[in-house]
């Protein structure tokens, strides 16, 4: 019995041993310290990351690990750590919100990113996430210029109905704060040799006016528009033919010195008048001899106007006669265009007043000078198969010429 006893604790005890041993040989090692970095895309700059969460899933084991601490900024990523993981493969989710510039534009997008069968081993502890959910390629386009206005049931030329639609063409929230809407001093109809030529570098201009904002006032969403009108009125109270602009999100409103000539306060938020030529009310040339562009405005009002003149001469030749003039105007960077077209009529082009890189020909409504046919009628760029704005810095390519406006109904 004594001896049973004693050979029945040994087998106990040995049994005992050789399961310690095989759990001790089974125990998956753990990784102290695990760096995920989170790769922004190289395009956009003064990324800041907010509201960001991490969730590791072990595929084998369905356990979930939920990242702890915060995203730390290194260069233009983003690093998390995470402490005491166990050795596995794992599906990953990030998810959080980005705000940045790109271009100069102030932007922002909400992003959910997910990778899956990530190993992360003790040889191999880091891991690498990019933001892929977007590309923050494009940016603000003009999507359409309605300039010929309209006619009234009695064939009178009606002016102030025009407008100008800018796009964002991204696929983020870009904000159109300090945008401004520029009009060429030069005409595409009237070709001069100007001393010096800036054409190379600047812009030169006779209206700038600008959208408004302290940096993210004025969000615009992915392939959405905003509509700028001459007047945010209903036009058809005047003519039963126009267009009710009462919905437009700014218009061109300036204080006239004439009391003949007054411009009329709409409903929609007013843009800064940086310069105009004119002392009394602005319009867009209805036969379209002036180039449109809008730029990101890099500056204070008063810095540009006191920095940024634009004074050349020039020789006005008509017949047997020619007379030395001088041009006194403003000037806009090249560097600050975000999109340009020029417009003009074959009957009477000469010229670009746009440098070729910000756009290479031309676009119109109306074959020749005061064509009849031109009122009713806009020029509206065309889209993709996947519904973005066509970009090529090709007027004749990317614009539909003689469209019909989208705002007429």
């Amino acid at each position: 019995m004594k001896k049973t006893f004693i050979i029945s604790i040994l087998a106990m005890l040995t049994l005992g041993f050789a399961f310690t041993s095989c759990s001790n040989d089974d125990e998956i090692p753990v990784v102290s310290l695990s760096t995920l970095t989170l790769q922004i895309p190289d395009n956009l700059q003064n990324a800041v990351l907010s509201n960001a969460t991490t969730t590791l899933t072990n595929v084998e084991t369905n356990t979930v690990v939920e990242g702890v601490g915060q995203f730390v900024k290194n260069g233009n990523n983003y690093e998390l750590s995470v402490a005491n993981i166990t050795e596995g493969t794992y599906n990953v989710q990030v998810k959080g919100h980005l705000d940045f510039t790109i271009n100069g534009i102030a932007g922002q997008k909400d992003f959910d990113v997910n990778t899956e069968n990530v190993k992360i081993t003790q040889a191999a502890p880091d891991l690498k996430i990019a933001v892929s959910t977007f590309t923050a390629q494009g940016g603000f386009v003009i999507s359409e210029i309605f300039f010929t206005g309209t006619l009234t049931e009695d064939g009178k030329q009606y002016m102030n109905d025009q407008y100008i639609k800018i796009a964002n063409n991204s696929d983020v929230t870009l904000y159109a704060d300090s945008i401004a809407v520029l009009e060429s001093e030069f005409l595409t109809t009237d070709k001069q040799e100007y001393d010096p030529d800036i054409m190379s570098t600047h812009f030169a201009v006779d209206a700038v006016y600008m959208i408004p904002g302290t940096g993210k006032s004025v969000p615009v969403e992915p392939g959405q528009e905003l509509v700028l009108a001459i007047n945010a009125i209903n036009h058809k109270e005047a003519n039963p033919l126009s267009i009710d602009l009462t919905g437009a999100n700014f218009e061109f409103f300036d204080e006239s010195n004439n009391p003949n000539f007054t411009d009329p306060d709409g409903t929609a938020a007013n843009l800064d008048k940086w310069y105009c030529y004119t002392y009394t009310v602005y319009n867009f040339h209805n036969r379209g001899f002036h180039s449109m562009a809008i730029a990101k405005m890099q500056t204070t009002k008063e810095d540009w106007l006191e920095n940024y003149t634009y004074e050349a001469n020039w020789t006005f030749v008509f017949g047997e006669y020619s007379f030395p003039r001088t041009l006194e105007s403003y000037k806009v960077p090249n560097s600050w265009i975000l999109d340009g077209v020029n417009l003009s009529i074959e009957s009477m082009w000469q010229w670009n007043t746009l440098d070729a890189s910000i756009d290479k020909s031309w676009t119109y409504c109306g074959k020749v000078d005061r064509d009849v046919d031109r009122y009713n009628k806009a020029v509206i760029r065309k889209k993709d198969a996947n519904g973005k704005f066509i970009d090529t810095n090709d007027s004749a390519n990317d614009f539909e010429a003689e469209a019909t406006p989208s705002l007429l109904k």
